[in-house]
C-alpha cells in the first residue's frame, strides 16, 4: 500500500507528467480561443444580431480585447508568480477565471459581455504563460528549454489546428451549445490535471554555466560577465561566506525590479520583440482567414476551420527545432524563419479568386507560414529563459536576495504575445476592410522581413562581438 502511495506521489511529481500538464494547460487555453473563431461570422450575426457589414469589425475587436486583457494583467501576475511560495497556486487560480470565461462566452447574448468574457479568457491565459511556463523551467531546467518549449509549441499550434475543425464541424451538425459542451470538457480534463500535478522543488538553474556560454559566444554584456566570472573566483578563495564584501552594491541596483533589469538586456529586447511579430501575424490570420474563406471560395463554418490545418500542423516540428536551439543556438534559425516568413505572407498577395489551383496555393503558402513561425518561436523562447537565468545568476553571485525572474520574464513573453493578439487582429481586420487582401498581406510580409534585421544582430548575443 505504501509502495502504491508512493508510486503515486512519485507520478505526480515527475517531470514527464509535469511537462505533460502545463503542455495540456497551454493546449486548453489554445482550444478555448480557437474553437470560437470559425463560428464567429455566423454567431455574430445569428446570435448577438450584428449587421453582416459590422462582423469583421467585431471580430477584429474581441481578438484585441482578449490581447488587453493579457497585456494588462502581465506585470503584476509575473511578479506575484515569482513571489508565491508556490507556483501550484497561482496555477490553480487561473482555473476558476478560465471556467469563468468559458460560461460568460457561451451563455452572453450581448456584446458587452461578450467582450467581458475575451478579456476574462486573456488573464487566464497570462496564468497559463507566466506561471506554467516557470514551473516547467523549474522542473526541466534551462539546458533544456529549448526541447520542452518544442512540446508547448505542438500544444500551442495542436489547439489552434484542432479547435477550430471542432468548433466548425460541431458548430455545422450540432449548433453552439455542442461546441461549447466540448470546451467545457477539455477544460474539465485541464482542471483534473492540474489538481493532481504536485510541483518540484525549484530546478537549480541559477548556475554559472549560462554566463560561461554567453562569454564564449560573444554578447554586449561581455564585460559585465567577466566581472561576475572573477568575482566567482574571489568567493572561491574565501574563508568563509561572512567575508564577503558587499557594500559595492547600490541600494537602487540591489532592489531595482527584474522586469526593469530585463528590459536593459538588448538581446532578451529583441526575443521579446520578435515574439510580438509572430503573434501578430499569427493572431492577423486569425482573424481574417474565416471570413476570407467565406467571401473568396463560399466556405462554410466547416472549412472556416480546416484552414487553420495548413498553418499547424508544422508545429510538430517544434522539439526537433528546440533541441537543435539547445545545441546550436537560436540566432540563424530564427533569422531565417522571419525571412522567409516575409516571402511566404507576400506571396498570399496571389490569393485572389475561386479555383482548386488558388485553394492549393493558399493551403501550401500557410503551411510554409506554420513552418517559419517554429523556426522562430523555439529560438525567441529559449532567450526569453536563458535572459532570466543570466539575471538569477548575476544576482546570487553578487549576493543579492531575489526572488528569481522567470515568472516576470515569461510575464513579459506574454505581454509581447498579447501586445501581438490585440494589434494583428485590428491591424489584419481593418486593413482588410479598407484596403484589400493584398495590402494586408504586403504589409505583414515587410514586418518579417525588417524583423529579420535586429534578430540577426542581436539573437545569442551582438553578432559582432569576438573573443580573441
Amino acid at each position: 500500500m505504501e509502495s502504491t502511495k508512493w508510486s503515486f506521489s512519485s507520478f505526480r511529481s515527475s517531470t514527464a507528467f509535469i511537462a505533460f500538464t502545463v503542455t495540456f494547460a497551454v493546449f486548453t487555453d489554445q482550444f478555448l480561443f480557437a474553437a470560437i473563431l470559425p463560428i464567429g461570422p455566423f454567431t455574430l450575426h445569428e446570435r448577438l444580431h450584428i449587421p453582416e457589414d459590422k462582423v469583421q469589425f467585431w471580430i477584429a475587436i474581441l481578438l484585441a480585447v482578449f490581447g488587453i486583457g493579457c497585456f494588462v494583467t502581465a506585470g503584476p501576475w509575473g511578479w506575484y508568480t515569482d513571489r508565491s511560495t508556490s507556483r501550484r497556486t497561482p496555477f490553480l487560480i487561473g482555473l476558476s477565471i478560465l471556467l469563468g470565461a468559458t460560461l460568460v462566452l457561451w451563455f452572453s447574448q450581448h456584446i458587452a459581455l461578450q467582450i467581458l468574457g475575451r478579456a476574462l479568457q486573456g488573464f487566464s491565459s497570462l496564468v497559463v504563460w507566466a506561471t506554467g511556463l516557470a514551473v516547467l523551467v523549474d522542473t526541466v531546467g534551462c539546458k533544456h528549454i529549448g526541447e520542452y518549449m518544442g512540446y508547448i509549441g505542438i500544444a500551442l499550434n495542436m489547439g489552434s489546428l484542432i479547435a477550430p475543425m471542432v468548433g466548425g464541424v460541431v458548430f455545422a451538425q450540432a449548433g453552439y451549445n455542442a461546441v461549447f459542451g466540448v470546451i467545457t470538457a477539455v477544460v474539465g480534463l485541464d482542471i483534473l490535471f492540474r489538481l493532481i500535478m504536485k510541483e518540484k522543488t525549484p530546478f537549480e538553474t541559477t548556475s554559472v554555466a549560462p554566463l560561461q556560454d554567453d562569454l564564449e559566444s560573444g554578447s554586449p554584456d561581455t564585460k559585465e560577465k567577466e566581472k561576475i566570472v572573477v568575482t566567482i573566483e574571489t568567493i572561491s578563495q574565501s574563508s568563509s561566506p561572512s567575508t564577503l564584501d558587499l557594500t559595492n552594491i547600490t541600494p537602487s541596483r540591489r532592489h531595482l525590479p527584474s522586469v526593469i533589469r530585463l528590459l536593459n538586456s538588448l538581446r532578451f529586447c529583441v526575443a521579446i520583440w520578435g515574439v510580438f511579430v509572430i503573434s501578430c501575424v499569427f493572431s492577423a490570420f486569425q482573424a481574417v482567414l474565416p471570413m476570407a474563406v467565406k467571401t473568396v471560395f463560399g466556405w462554410n463554418s466547416t472549412g472556416s476551420g480546416l484552414i487553420f490545418l495548413p498553418l499547424s500542423l508544422p508545429a510538430l516540428l517544434g522539439p526537433i527545432v528546440g533541441r537543435m536551439t539547445d545545441r546550436y543556438g537560436g540566432r540563424w534559425f530564427a533569422t531565417a524563419g522571419f525571412v522567409l516568413l516575409g516571402i511566404a505572407v507576400t506571396m498570399l498577395r496571389a490569393v485572389e479568386y475561386n479555383s482548386r489551383s488558388q485553394q492549393v496555393l493558399l493551403c501550401v503558402l500557410l503551411f510554409l507560414c506554420g513552418c517559419c513561425m517554429t523556426l522562430v518561436l523555439m529560438p525567441l523562447a529559449a532567450e526569453v529563459t536563458h535572459g532570466a537565468a543570466r539575471l538569477d545568476a548575476k544576482d546570487k553571485e553578487k549576493g543579492i536576495e531575489s526572488a528569481g525572474s522567470y515568472g516576470q520574464s515569461y510575464a513579459l513573453f506574454n505581454m509581447a504575445w498579447a501586445a501581438g493578439n490585440s494589434v494583428g487582429p485590428v491591424w489584419g481586420g481593418m486593413l482588410l476592410d479598407a484596403a484589400g487582401w493584398n495590402a494586408m498581406a504586403l504589409s505583414l510580409g515587410l514586418l518579417g522581413f525588417l524583423s529579420a534585421v535586429p534578430v540577426a544582430l542581436c539573437l545569442d548575443g551582438w553578432m559582432f562581438e569576438k573573443k580573441f
